[in-house]
């Protein structure tokens, strides 16, 4: 069963300059009651008659971090931040960041064990980056010459 399927949980936000991280609150934690139950009704209406297309349901966020003020990266929900004080596993993360790796999945899966320091996220981004032929050809005749000598 997939644990983000039955409730809502929060996106982990991280700003890599001050290695802080937060839960960004929900939009539906914002509102009261009386305007989410008056929403959930206006959205079945919607549904109904079909007049009005619904609003978008994906907002892509812009967070800024509260101390710098830089824009925070949102690493999704599978992703348990280190400490402050740990660079080499921040900077892991940052890395995988960067190479469009991510932390979101449907609760069942995810990327597995996080790096701890940059020789492990190089290696995991090597093995699931992909290759063009040439690449693969590559490293086919080098194993290959390896072999021979």
């Amino acid at each position: 069963m997939c644990r983000y399927g039955f409730s809502e949980y929060k996106s982990i936000y991280a700003c890599f300059r001050c290695r802080k991280g937060f839960k960004h609150r929900l939009d539906k934690d914002l509102r009261s009651i009386k305007e989410l139950k008056a929403l959930k009704e206006n959205r079945a209406k919607l549904l109904v008659h079909k007049k009005q297309p619904l609003e978008k349901s994906l907002v892509i966020k812009q967070v800024k971090c509260p101390d710098c003020g830089n824009q925070m990266a949102n690493l999704g929900r599978d992703l348990r931040l280190p400490k402050r004080d740990k660079k080499e596993e921040w900077l892991a993360i940052e890395y995988l960041k960067n190479n469009n790796f991510n932390f979101f999945s449907c609760g069942c899966t995810g990327i597995g064990v996080v790096p701890q320091n940059l020789q492990e996220a190089y290696l995991l981004v090597e093995q699931y980056s992909r290759k063009t032929e040439g690449e693969i050809l590559l490293q086919k005749l080098q194993k290959n010459s390896t072999k021979n000598d």
